[in-house]
């Protein structure tokens, strides 16, 4: 993935956490993505540029913390990913938000290091 992944969402009023030093960063993933992507779930570089958006000001934004229990990936059987996806819309059915629900999920948010053969490297700009 190259460029901003900032992109298609100018002209939004921006959410508090924008606000955070090198929070451009960062990538937030549409909750509604999380439903639709592979176990395991690929590295953040790997995802395609719809996944992510920049929170709004109307925006829900969750942030999961979690242990990881393998060291180039943090559910490489997938055993955590339905788990988190459930709490996720326990979430937005709960605090119902304006906006869409954006979550952070390092893995998904930070780019990574391969995990699995073919993949290339982070690049400088990663």
């Amino acid at each position: 993935m190259s460029g901003s992944w900032a992109s298609g969402s100018q002209g939004r009023t921006g959410h508090p956490i924008l606000s955070i030093p090198d929070v451009e960063h960062v990538r937030f993933v549409r909750a509604s993505a999380l439903q639709k992507l592979p176990i395991p779930w690929p590295r953040c570089q790997d995802l395609d540029a719809w996944c992510y958006d920049v929170p709004g000001k109307e925006d829900f934004v969750i942030s999961v913390s979690h242990i990881w229990a393998y060291a180039a990936h943090p559910d490489p059987l997938g055993e955590k990913s339905q788990l988190i996806r459930d709490l996720v819309e326990q979430a937005i059915a709960e605090h119902k938000p304006l906006g869409q629900a954006l979550v952070f999920f390092d893995f998904l948010g930070v780019p990574q290091q391969p995990f699995a053969n073919g993949q290339r490297a982070r690049t400088e700009e990663e």
